[in-house]
């Protein structure tokens, strides 16, 4: 018999809109999509629902193993608990990690809000389920199945809250969970501070600021628009639940969390937020709430940062007079030449308004977009750096040369000026 087949205008037709999908219809199509993509659990024969993870099986197991651990704080223990039965795949387990599971605990840095220790966390994460064990495998992505990690404590911490918990995983817990540079692994305690501490990811010292001191002479555009592709990318995984990203320059830049805990705290006892300076939107400066269009603008600043290779106003004092003028309109400046189709988007993050701010989806379209090169854009390419070859600060190999005002302070702090004028661009007069 001949096979009976059908056009494409016939069977986009035949669709159903998905809105019109019954409950049943829309978990089969669930299912197929994950067997297509990960195949069928070993044991229970249902499709997985992340790579070698099976949602129901290993919830039945960390559930069995329940009262085999506690961290002594209720809230604590329920909201690890409540991760490890929702963990949809291995990024999304949390742990409860005993203090002497961790070896060669070395201390990184303190400010003042918390200390920073790296250390070598000797079980690994949790990958998957090993049915031969009967055991859990760890840290297959690391040839001695440890992994290096972040232990982060907050002054006094000593105490946690369901609320803290709540705050914590919408601003980092989730974003680790797809695919930020940070994840959270698990909770652990000091047991001479008694402070308790989130176990993350170690990233190496000084993150995106320190790399752009060594290599910026190193990277060409295409380059440069692809870390601001990855780091709207992070933007938008705090975007598409509601919830507002604080302190967006720590996450790429400085201290990577230390500093969002000490907001989500601040930010639960209604207290000022610390930041800063440089990467602030103006009617923050002013004492109005962080919004989605705040870090926008903050976005805004590190993009600049990233095109330029220069710390924003790294010739400047950060005091209350950098803040006048920021809510005057004045932004990040340099010598260096940025692509016209660049600099439009980055101001139009810097707007004073900041509903003319763009939205996180024409970010990442206008980034993808120009990562795809076009004539106009190699065109831009070719003329600023021909400018910029010229410029004698760029000519030490891979590193950019620049002086630093004394003043110019880099970690967060707390940030309250009184009387600030009305925000406002510099092109309103």
């Amino acid at each position: 018999m001949e096979e009976i087949k059908i056009n494409d205008n016939v069977f986009n037709k035949s669709k159903v809109p998905h809105s019109q999908l019954t409950e049943e219809q829309n978990l089969l199509i669930e299912l197929k999509e994950r067997f297509k993509a990960f195949h069928l659990c070993d044991e229970c024969k249902q499709p997985n629902t992340g790579y070698d993870w099976c949602q129901s099986c290993n919830a039945a197991r960390f559930k069995l193993n329940f009262k085999n651990w506690s961290s002594g704080n209720n809230a604590i223990d329920e909201f690890i608990q409540k991760a490890q039965l929702d963990a949809k795949r291995y990024r999304d387990v949390l742990e409860w990690i005993e203090y002497d599971r961790f070896e060669d605990v070395k201390y990184l840095t303190k400010g003042g809000f918390g200390t920073t220790y790296k250390a070598i966390w000797k079980d690994g994460d949790i990958c998957s389920w090993d049915s031969t064990e009967n055991k859990w495998k760890r840290g297959i992505f690391n040839e001695d199945h440890t992994i290096k990690v972040a232990l982060k404590s907050m002054h006094n911490l000593q105490d946690i809250t369901t609320e803290f918990l709540r705050e914590f995983d919408s601003h980092v817990v989730t974003s680790g969970k797809n695919g930020g540079m940070i994840r959270c692994y698990g909770i652990t305690k000091n047991p001479k501070t008694k402070n308790f501490m989130m176990v993350m990811s170690f990233v190496e010292i000084g993150g995106l600021r320190y790399h752009l001191d060594k290599i910026f002479n190193l990277l060409d555009w295409k380059q440069k628009l692809t870390i601001l592709k990855d780091i709207a990318n992070g933007l938008n995984e705090n975007h598409d639940d509601d919830t507002l990203l604080y302190n967006i320059h720590n996450a790429y830049i400085t201290d990577l969390g230390l500093c969002q805990l000490a907001n989500i705290a601040l930010h639960i006892d209604n207290k000022e937020i610390n930041e800063v300076l440089p990467y602030v939107a103006p009617e923050v400066l002013k004492g109005e709430k962080y919004t989605q269009e705040s870090s926008i603008y903050g976005f805004g600043v590190i993009a600049y940062e990233v095109c330029t290779g220069l710390p924003p106003y790294h010739n400047m004092g950060h005091d209350e007079f950098l803040s006048i003028e920021i809510c005057k309109g004045l932004r990040p400046t340099s010598d260096y030449k940025i692509p016209r189709l660049i600099f439009e988007l980055i101001e139009k993050c810097w707007d004073t308004d900041p509903l003319k701010r763009p939205k996180i989806a024409e970010l990442r379209k206008v980034l993808g977009d120009l990562c795809n090169y076009n004539l106009e854009i190699s065109k831009q390419f070719e003329e600023v750096d021909k400018f910029n070859d010229k410029i004698t600060c760029l000519t030490s190999p891979g590193m950019i040369l620049y002086s630093k005002n004394s003043q110019a302070i880099y970690t967060s702090r707390f940030l309250d000026f009184d009387n600030l004028p009305e925000p406002k661009n510099a092109d309103d007069d």
